[in-house]
Formats: structure tokens, C-alpha cells, sequence
């Protein structure tokens, strides 16, 4: 099949080796059939390339980016892109995706994805134009934050709309939270992905192109992406999206004891606390219009100007949830702008957020404590509350300066580095940073704890729990998931069953490009499977239905899956969560007094693992289940360093 009968991709991969500078294309065929594009390509070929005894910031480590099969046509929120590598957090599987420009113009100028390898001499940048690939010297942008790399390049090409993705100091610094940044806003998070960058010399990527996209059936294509846009526009929960971003939430949040507060001590922010960081009054008074990316049918960007406060004039795209998860509640800070100005401080140093909040808040409980003292810290003092403190702390970890050094390793790393007893306080699963509360919501908890990357709640969480669910929505989510309560947070049957959906639909949306807001990740009146199903079928000419997607996904998860047994030691252990949220009850707010039931948490892992048709012993793929994905030469792998799972009869 030739370039021109590759409909929705641009047909092309460009192979980037540092080391001695040599790029090649191949053609995207290669992959596409099987895993689709974004993160489905990316693991197949880090599979494939990587031997077992490289390590993230081994030169031989690729960096794949890859934009998803449907940016750059008229599907509804086809907006993403993806960078994935073996990453330095879990040391594992590492996969991101965000809201990219960059992965438009990466597809206009003819590529779906680029590939990384070897170590440069000096710093550079990746130039991507209409079929030219070059490297470029970034030694004048190296130690550069993210804005100001922005903003020279710009001036550089004069092109106020040039789009760049690009690493800060923390990335350079090989902080393990680091993150990689498009334009100034929004990141490619977790995974310590800006650091496997900064270790191959690579500051940045810009792509322009001038091409364009072309589906199999336009006119069925476009009259169907008119009915979805039509379809999500009708959504109840649109209005609250738009106008608040996913800070909206914060009500159900504090209904359901969501929100992490002085490090996971507790899950419900004090009454008190909460009316004054309510974000939603925040959005409500510093708020000067709405900001969206190119194909996103809803958009709930949000753009701020403060104008009072420590950190007047400071102008920022708003923060989402995460932010004010991970850093304002969970550091107890009671100045409600504090959200826009660590979001905008972490997007400027490279660094994600939930790394530094992870850390910070670990560092400060540990304080709190007894655990460390000023002469650990270098003479700060760790308080609860202190803004100034927890934003000084940002930048240390950024420069792995004094303390932040130690921080800038990851709490799980960190607490190992100080120990002390310290380790029970680090909340993480299999080693990344965790901002996500899992007690009182068993969906979510599970989702995160089960994941593949190492936490994360983009990769298999349920539907966030709604308190004041309306009939016509349950029914629709119980058609959807076959499940008879899907919206009980505190019911542990049906959890691995939807889980299970959702790993799936979260796969299909990622390869596609589409953000999850679109879809029944954040309301069952949105994009599901079939959709999806027929929204690629319509763009690549692939009769494609969901019993299809759902076999590309589970192929592609056992991939990541396979890849973790070859990189890590992960086992069922793993799949647990954190100490705290396994043993200690909920001490405040209206479900205080409630506690995981280990028992019914194991049988519910019990029943994840039968669904995928591994070993519920060791948590490994069987024979059997790889061999029916097409993928027998990784269940040989996998024999091989003795990680292959048992079936049932085989004990």
C-alpha cells in the first residue's frame, strides 16, 4: 500500500539518531494495521528495539512522539499526541499524551510519528518542516525555561505562531518528574519523559507543515463528525466543563472525599479550608475568556489574569484538577491563587506537577513528623501552608539544588534515599508519584493502582463517582458497562469489569488522538466505543467494529504489560495501592470512618486478572491469552526470563 492509500495518517515515520546525526524515514504502514498510531506504535517499537539491559537515559533509549490517527480531520476532540520511552520513574513503560499543536503540524508536514535515538554532543532541536528534517543547535536556549524557549524561537523565525514542545530545566537537570511542555500551557505529565530528553541533549521539537489530511469517505466522515459534535454539545455536564475545566468538580470531590489534603492524611478538604480555595470562585473572579485546541469539541481551557494577590499580573492558561489535587489541597495552602502560580512555575521549569507534589507533600509530612529537620532541608522549614516554601522547592527540584536534589528523585526514590521510616508516607504506585485518592472511590483506586505506567488516572479509572446521578445516565452507564451500580464508589462488584472498558476505551481515544473529556470518561453522553469504531472506519477505509477495538487494545496492553516484565520486577504486589490507602481509615467528612476491605480488594484483582486471562498468582500474561493477540514470539520472551503466567489448570 502506498503513501496516498493511507488514509487519516500522513504515511510516514522519521527516525532521528543523534548519535551521528543520520534520519531516515520509513513507511507508517508498517504499524498501523495492528496498533493504530500514538501509543500503540510507540510500544510496538520500543518492544522490538530495546534490549533488556538498556536503561531510560541509555542513549540507545528511543523517544517516540507520534500524533493520533484522527488529528487533522474533523473528528471531535481529535487533539492529541503522545510521547512515550522506557521512563525513569517506574523504569518501565512511559506514556503521555497532551493537547499539541505540534502534533497537527507534525502530520500537515507529513509525518505520524518520530523517533528518537542515540545521544547528541550538544544540545539541539528538532526542525520539522514540509519533507526537511533537521538538527539545529540549542546551546543558546539550553537553560531556557520552557516560555522563554517559546518565545525565542519565535522571534527567531519571526512566527508569532510557531508551536513548539520543549523541556525546561528540570529536563536538562534529569529530574525524573520531568515533563515536556507544548507552547506554555500544557504538559506531557508523569512518567519523567522531559528527563529522558535532557539526557539525549534534545530541547525541543517544532513542527509547521503545510499539508493536510485526507480520509477514505469524506462526506460520510464529515456528516458523521457533525452528528457527534451535535451529540457532545447536547451534554449535560458541558456547561459545568466549559466554563469551570474539570475544577468544576470540586463539590462532588468534597462529596465523595476526593481531594487529597496534607499529603493523603486526609481526603476531605476542612470546611473552613474549602471556602476559601473553592476553585471555582477563583476561575469566577480572574477569569478573561476561554482557550481551546484545534479539532477539541469541547474546550475547557481557561485563560486567567491576576489581579490582586501575591502574584498579581501573572497571566496563564488555568490549571485542571490535578493541580489543585496535587499542590494546593494536598500542601494545605490556603491562597487560592496559588493553583495558577505553581501550575505556571511547574509548566515553566519542565517539571510535572504531580512529581513535585508528590515529593513536596511527602517532604512535609515528613517534617511534620519528626522525619527531617532544617539540616536536611538546607535550613527550610516544611510547614503546611507555606506557598512560598513549596514554590521554592518547585525550583530546587528543577536545578536539583540542595534538598531538591533528593526530591527531585521522586518520593518513592526519595524516601528510600532518607528512609527513617519515611517510606510509609511516599504514595506512589510502582514507583511514579500518586495524586489521585482511592479511598472511598474503589473504581478509581483500582484503575490507578492496576496501570501500566505506574499510576495515573488516563489509562483505566472509571467515570469519576457522581453523587446526585440522574436515572437517565445510570441506565445508559449500565447499558454501557453491564454493570448494575457503576456509579456506587463504594461497591467493589463490577469495578474490574469496568475497568476493564475503560483501559480499552482509554487505549482506542489515545491512538486515535481523542481527549478523554470528549468522551464517556467524563460523561456516559459522549463518545464510546462504537463511535469510535465508526468514526475510524469512515477515516481509514477499515471496516473496523468494537469487538475490533477492544482486541487492538488488549493487544496493545499486553504489550506495555510485557514490556514492564522485561524492564521492571513488578508482580501482583504492585497492583496494590499505596500503604495508606490500604490500611488507614477515612478520618474526616462524610464517609469517615470507612476502610478498604483487603479481602474484597484481592478478589476484585482476582476477577482483573482472570478478565485479561492472566495469572492471578504473579499477575503475568498466559500463553494461551498472548497467543489469541497475535503476539506468541513475546509469550516466548517472556518464557525466557521466566515471567511467562500459568493458566488455570497448569498449577
Amino acid at each position: 500500500m502506498n503513501d496516498k492509500q493511507l488514509f487519516s495518517y500522513s504515511g510516514k515515520i522519521v527516525r532521528v539518531n543523534l548519535s551521528n546525526n543520520e534520519i531516515h524515514s520509513e513507511a507508517t504502514e508498517k504499524y498501523a494495521a495492528d496498533w493504530i498510531g500514538g501509543p500503540g506504535i510507540a510500544v510496538k517499537i520500543l518492544y522490538d528495539e530495546l534490549r533488556n539491559w538498556a536503561t531510560p537515559f541509555d542513549p540507545v533509549n528511543p523517544v517516540v512522539f507520534g500524533a493520533g490517527t484522527l488529528l487533522g480531520t474533523t473528528a471531535p476532540g481529535a487533539c492529541k499526541s503522545n510521547i512515550s520511552t522506557l521512563g525513569p520513574m517506574t523504569g518501565g513503560w512511559a506514556s503521555s499524551m497532551s493537547d499539541s499543536y505540534s502534533g497537527l503540524e507534525l502530520k500537515y508536514a507529513g509525518y505520524d510519528s518520530v523517533v528518537i535515538t542515540g545521544k547528541s554532543r550538544q544540545p539541539v532541536y528538532l526542525w520539522i518542516t514540509d519533507d526537511k528534517v533537521v538538527l539545529r543547535d540549542a546551546r543558546h536556549l539550553w537553560g531556557a525555561t520552557t516560555w522563554e524557549t517559546l518565545s525565542v524561537l519565535r522571534e527567531e523565525f519571526g512566527d508569532p505562531n510557531l508551536h513548539v514542545i520543549s523541556i525546561g530545566p528540570a529536563g536538562e537537570n534529569l529530574a525524573r518528574g520531568a515533563c515536556v511542555v507544548q507552547d506554555r500551557s500544557r504538559a506531557f505529565g508523569r512518567c519523567g519523559i522531559g528527563a529522558v530528553l535532557g539526557s539525549k541533549n534534545v530541547k525541543a521539537i517544532v513542527a509547521k507543515g503545510s499539508g493536510s489530511i485526507q480520509v477514505a469517505n469524506p462526506e460520510a466522515f464529515t456528516e458523521t463528525s457533525i452528528k457527534l459534535r451535535k451529540m457532545i454539545r447536547a451534554s449535560k455536564s458541558l456547561e459545568n466543563i466549559q466554563r469551570y475545566g474539570t475544577l468544576g468538580s470540586f463539590d462532588e470531590k468534597q462529596a465523595i472525599c476526593g481531594t487529597s489534603y496534607k499529603n493523603f492524611q486526609e481526603v476531605y478538604v476542612p470546611d473552613d479550608v474549602a471556602e476559601k480555595i473553592n476553585p471555582t470562585k477563583t476561575i469566577d473572579k480572574h477569569r478573561i475568556g476561554r482557550q481551546s485546541y484545534p479539532g477539541c469539541a469541547v474546550g475547557c481551557g481557561i485563560r486567567l489574569e491576576l489581579n490582586d494577590g501575591p502574584y498579581q499580573g501573572l497571566v496563564a492558561e488555568c490549571n485542571q484538577w490535578e493541580v489543585f489535587g496535587t499542590l494546593q489541597a494536598r500542601l494545605a495552602i490556603e491562597e487560592p491563587t496559588f493553583m495558577i502560580k505553581a501550575n505556571a512555575l511547574c509548566d515553566q521549569m519542565g517539571l510535572d506537577v504531580d512529581a513535585a507534589g508528590g515529593s513536596i507533600g511527602w517532604a512535609m509530612e515528613c517534617f511534620q513528623r519528626g522525619i527531617i529537620n532544617e539540616g536536611d532541608t538546607g535550613g527550610l522549614k516544611l510547614e503546611w501552608g507555606d506557598a512560598e516554601v513549596a514554590l521554592e522547592l518547585i525550583r530546587k527540584i528543577s536545578y536539583r539544588e540542595g534538598f531538591g536534589n533528593i526530591l527531585a528523585e521522586g518520593c518513592a526514590k526519595a524516601a528510600d534515599l532518607i528512609q527513617r521510616g519515611s517510606e510509609y508516607y511516599a504514595i506512589h504506585v510502582k514507583g511514579q508519584d500518586l495524586y489521585e485518592p482511592g479511598r472511598g472511590a474503589l473504581g478509581w483506586m483500582f484503575g490507578t493502582a492496576v496501570s501500566t505506567r505506574g499510576g495515573g488516572h488516563t489509562t483505566g479509572t472509571i467515570i469519576d463517582p457522581k453523587p446526585d446521578i440522574d436515572e437517565e445516565s445510570l441506565q445508559k452507564a449500565r447499558q454501557i458497562f453491564g454493570v448494575e451500580n457503576p456509579f456506587n464508589h463504594l461497591d467493589y462488584d463490577g469495578r474490574a469489569k469496568m475497568v476493564l472498558y475503560m483501559e480499552v476505551l482509554h487505549r482506542i481515544n489515545n491512538c486515535l488522538g481523542i481527549c478523554h473529556f470528549n468522551s464517556i470518561h467524563w460523561a456516559v453522553d459522549m463518545l464510546d466505543l462504537p463511535h469510535l469504531a465508526e468514526l475510524y472506519s469512515l477515516a481509514t477505509g477499515r471496516t473496523t467494529d468494537v469487538d475490533d477495538l477492544k482486541k487492538m487494545a488488549m493487544k496493545q496492553l499486553n504489550l506495555e504489560k510485557a514490556f514492564n516484565l522485561r524492564f521492571t520486577n513488578f508482580s501482583r504486589d504492585d497492583d496494590l495501592p499505596a500503604a495508606r490507602e490500604r490500611y488507614e481509615p477515612i478520618p474526616t467528612g462524610p464517609l469517615a470512618g470507612w476502610k478498604l476491605d483487603e479481602d474484597k480488594y484481592n478478589a476484585m484483582l482476582d476477577e482483573y486478572y482472570d478478565l485479561h486471562g492472566w495469572d492471578e498468582v504473579t499477575s503475568y500474561p498466559t500463553q494461551e491469552t498472548l497467543s489469541s493477540l497475535g503476539l506468541e514470539s513475546v509469550a516466548e520472551d517472556l518464557r525466557g526470563i521466566g515471567k511467562l503466567g500459568q493458566e488455570r489448570g497448569g498449577r
